[in-house]
């Protein structure tokens, strides 16, 4: 049975323009023609255009309907699952929309109702945290601000350091580290020890300009925090290391403050992928550490003895890093395994045999 491209679009569900289309591109040809010039489809070109259908409603554009069934494209399993990826992401993004409009719904339920700014920001925020974290993160994060009064806390400890700031005030001075203080706690109550969460919150308020905007929050403040934390630790190392010690502490540990935080949440990561000790992933990052140890407080072991004694009488100047029991106990462990992989790299060959 043959039918024309007329009848056919009427069956189908399609129109003569987008079965023209298709012929155009290559995806259905006509088997035939009338002597008139008329085109007509046989029943494999029917076949074809329902597989052409069904294809498509996986979400597949024409180009990759068209690769698909002439072979040329990725099998099917493979383009289901980039449909599922597409479909899940659709799904968070609408569990996102959702979120959005629970706080504008909150916010109205309390009688509170925001102003047009108001309501914008709040939107602006979440879609910019939504660049950074995960819907698990950002869900964490909502639950402890819902039972604490974090929104309040924030925009009052950032003015109060701004303040400092635009008056001239040094992170090194009495001020500036009870501020800075105070923001590790808040820091702690309201994101808890997972140092990946305080370098994405770092990395979106250095680089992002409407997080910035929103929350008064930029790398200038950041800075101004983590140079009165390092004021504070220097004053707890002049109990514990000599005057060379401490001037070479006092020009390194500050600019490493961000790498540090940084190597914490590579290593928080790590632990959580469960690769063995002496992969090369782990024993890459145990160089880092090695590398960051030495620059940051120098070579000698014996003031690496006195760090940890200081460290360990004072546990106050990791709070809030991220560097917590089980990573000390993984990094120790890494540590060892790098040494006894650098021996036998060194060993002679009949040694190592």
């Amino acid at each position: 049975m043959l039918l024309k491209i007329g009848e056919l679009a009427k069956r189908i569900g399609l129109t003569i323009r987008a079965l023209h289309h298709y012929e155009e591109i290559g995806l259905v040809q006509p088997s035939s023609r009338t002597a008139s010039g008329y085109r007509l489809y046989n029943k494999d070109d029917v076949a074809r255009l329902h597989r052409v259908q069904a294809l498509r409603g996986l979400g597949l554009s024409l180009a990759e309907t068209r690769d698909m069934l002439n072979g040329d494209g990725a099998d099917l399993r493979q383009l289901i699952r980039q449909q599922m990826c597409a479909i899940d992401k659709q799904i968070a993004d609408a569990r996102d929309l959702r979120e959005r409009l629970a706080v504008l719904e909150e916010k109205l339920t309390d009688e509170r109702e925001p102003d047009l700014d108001e309501w914008l920001s709040t939107l602006r925020l979440m879609a910019t945290q939504r660049q950074y974290f995960s819907a698990e993160e950002i869900a964490i994060f909502q639950k402890r601000a819902a039972q604490n009064d974090f929104k309040q806390q924030w925009p009052k400890l950032v003015a109060a350091v701004r303040s400092l700031m635009e008056n001239g005030i040094p992170a090194a001075d009495t001020q500036a580290k009870k501020l800075a203080l105070e923001w590790i706690d808040l820091c702690k109550a309201s994101m808890g020890d997972d140092p990946r969460f305080f370098a994405k919150l770092s990395d979106m308020h250095r680089t992002d300009f409407s997080a910035q905007a929103i929350t008064g929050i930029d790398g200038e403040l950041l800075d101004f925090i983590l140079q009165a934390l390092h004021e504070i630790r220097c004053d707890i190392f002049a109990n514990y290391l000599d005057e060379g010690e401490l001037q070479h502490y006092r020009k390194h540990g500050q600019k490493n403050m961000q790498e540090w935080l940084t190597t914490f949440a590579r290593t928080r990561q790590m632990m959580e992928s469960k690769l063995p000790l002496e992969h090369p992933d782990t024993m890459q990052l145990m160089r880092h550490w090695q590398w960051l140890i030495a620059d940051t407080w120098g070579m000698n072991p014996a003031t690496h003895a006195k760090v940890q004694t200081a460290h360990e009488q004072h546990p106050e100047m990791l709070a809030g890093s991220g560097y917590t029991a089980d990573m000390k106990q993984f990094v120790e462990q890494g540590m060892l395994a790098l040494m006894v992989s650098d021996m036998s790299a060194n060993l002679p060959d009949h040694a190592a045999r």
